[in-house]
């Protein structure tokens, strides 16, 4: 297909992404997303709601074990999402508790499949805790909810030391977004489980501190980073302990809050900050966005949401955004996402927001020069340093026109995303998944700081046109095999190139224009594919992210190909 027949198929799918887009919008003038739902959130609820009051909320626990039943996949297993995800002990093993203590008898045929998934797939090794190793990361409260379900003897629980809260923030905060779940499961341990003398002592100064802790950083709506996994962690965690009511009954709220007409939960309630930030970046491809009536309540939106002051748990100064308010946490993705797309609403550098915002970043700047999520120089789990998160900042930083010169804080991250590309060119993002991500931002970042020909731009360059697949797309490149191309890796490695400076009119170009319109369905969006991560390795799918980015690679195509002499 020539160019001219592609541009009226891609304008005429813009358009009718546009309007999907238009129609979702809230009348505040935010958008409001549809994470997958999840396997583990929906067990823990389940299991939550079934000890708070298995009479008054039967209903509600029946859609969650008629959910799970349903969605449990023909080898036995649970997959981390509810798209096309391989199945996997770990999410397996929550489901398989949940079912175990609901409703065994009508769940027997369901359970035994779990159990020779988890036989089959060497579960019992594979799961941190299961054999007795110490465990690294979030799966480590999984033998803790075998525990507690009867799966396992309950004094065989890896330790979650509640004594955590006592050591100074800077080493505590090291374990990031998982310390809500570890100093609540610690709670219950200190309180359930054999301790020695000098542990129980501990344990009686540290739990006042936690529980307060756990309310400092709740939401009003009783969630804590709008996570129903966390709170079914809090609220089993406490009825266990018997202490800590009332945080007890603001998890159960949220809980009751989150759950799905289907029975389900998600991981989190939504990213309503992030898409709609990432709404204002597609259609300003499109649009003069300062001024179109229907963003007008869109900047005000944004500019409410912001962190007017110190997340204090953490040490995170004011000037942040999150993804989600009110419980969501200020972060440097979205920070950075948010402060780029007031410029493009008409927010000038002298708004107080803006000034805030800018310095914001520059204050969370890790040593090495990237930049994490929450925690400052940090290698633990996800908070680690991110390519995408790093070249994000860069880009939202120079579009406020901050200098990259030698020694700048633009320039040490530039040094950082090189020095940390591989020798193929590409380069892995911890969030949003893996090197298609990390590697477009690279480039983006380096253009937009007028190094389009330095040596890792044209190296990024170079791996995302090898690794476009033959329909036109790109794949998840983590997979191996690739599984096939999704809508945000070939609208993000479309978006990186074609700003890189790539011909509108090339082939590469045209067959990935071409993907993205032949996948787009009958209501105007794309199929959204796995891509946040959650603790480590737990993934999910999110509507508008796909939608988003697919419309802006489409836009940035269209505008590309005018620019270059083909307008009509």
């Amino acid at each position: 297909m020539d160019a001219e027949q592609l541009r009226v198929r891609a304008e005429k799918a813009a358009e009718r992404a546009i309007t999907n887009l238009y129609d979702r919008q809230r009348e505040d003038g935010s958008w409001v997303d549809r994470l997958s739902s999840s396997a583990i959130a929906t067990a823990l609820g389940a299991l939550s709601l079934h000890r708070a009051d298995p009479v008054g909320y039967r209903d509600r626990v029946d859609g969650a074990v008629r959910w799970l039943r349903a969605h449990q996949r023909e080898d036995g297993g649970w997959a981390m999402a509810d798209a096309e995800w391989p199945s996997s002990p770990g999410m397996t093993a929550f489901g398989l508790a949940a079912l175990h203590e609901i409703d065994p008898d009508a769940s027997h045929g369901a359970i035994t499949r779990a159990r020779t998934f988890i036989d089959d797939n060497d579960g019992m090794n594979v799961i941190p805790g299961l054999t007795g190793e110490a465990p690294k990361t979030w799966p480590a409260a999984l033998p803790t909810i075998w525990a507690l379900t009867g799966l396992r003897d309950f004094d065989q629980q890896p330790d979650m030391p509640v004594e955590a809260v006592l050591v100074p923030r800077r080493w505590r905060n090291k374990v990031s977004i998982a310390l809500p779940a570890i100093l609540g499961l610690g709670v219950m341990q200190s309180r359930t489980l054999p301790r020695g003398p000098l542990r129980r002592v501990l344990g009686r100064l540290a739990e006042p501190r936690a529980l307060d802790w756990l309310r400092e950083v709740s939401g009003t709506n009783g969630g804590i980073e709008e996570c129903p996994m966390i709170a079914g962690f809090v609220y089993l965690a406490l009825r266990r302990a018997g202490v800590g009511k009332d945080l007890e009954l603001a998890s159960l709220h949220y809980l009751l809050q989150t759950q799905r007409e289907d029975g389900s939960w998600a991981i989190d309630r939504d990213l309503e900050i992030s898409v709609t930030a990432y709404s204002i970046m597609a259609l300003g491809e499109f649009q003069d966005v300062a001024n179109e009536p229907l963003l007008q309540g869109t900047r005000e939106w944004l500019l409410r949401n912001q962190w007017n002051k110190p997340f204090a748990q953490y040490g995170i100064p004011p000037g942040g955004w999150g993804w989600a308010n009110p419980s969501g946490w200020p972060e440097s993705e979205d920070t950075a996402v948010v402060l780029g797309v007031l410029a493009d609403l008409g927010v000038p550098r002298t708004h107080p927001a803006v000034q805030l915002g800018i310095q914001w970043l520059l204050r969370m700047q890790n040593r090495d020069g990237s930049w994490s999520e929450w925690v400052r120089d940090t290698h633990i789990m996800n908070d680690r340093p991110c390519a995408g998160v790093t070249a994000h900042v860069v880009l939202a930083l120079r579009r406020w026109g901050l200098p990259d010169s030698p020694g700048s804080a633009l320039a040490r991250a530039l040094e950082y995303l090189r020095a940390h590309q591989d020798g193929d060119g590409s380069i892995a993002s911890v969030w949003f998944r893996d090197n298609t991500h990390g590697t477009s931002r690279l480039l983006e970042a380096f253009v937009e700081t007028a190094r389009g020909s330095a040596p890792a731009a044209e190296s990024a360059r170079a791996w995302l046109l090898a690794n476009q697949a033959e329909d036109g797309g790109w794949p998840r490149h983590h997979e191996l095999p690739p599984r096939g191309s999704t809508a945000e890796e070939t609208a993000w490695a479309l978006f990186a190139l074609l700003k890189a400076g790539a011909d509108p009119r090339g082939p590469g170009v045209l067959r990935a224009v071409e993907w993205l319109v032949d996948h787009q369905d009958d209501l105007g969006t794309w199929r959204p594919s796995n891509v946040g991560l959650y603790f480590d390795d737990l993934c999910y799918t999110d509507d508008l992210i796909a939608h988003t980015f697919a419309l802006r690679g489409l836009g940035r195509w269209l505008r590309t190909l005018n620019r270059e002499g083909g307008a009509r």
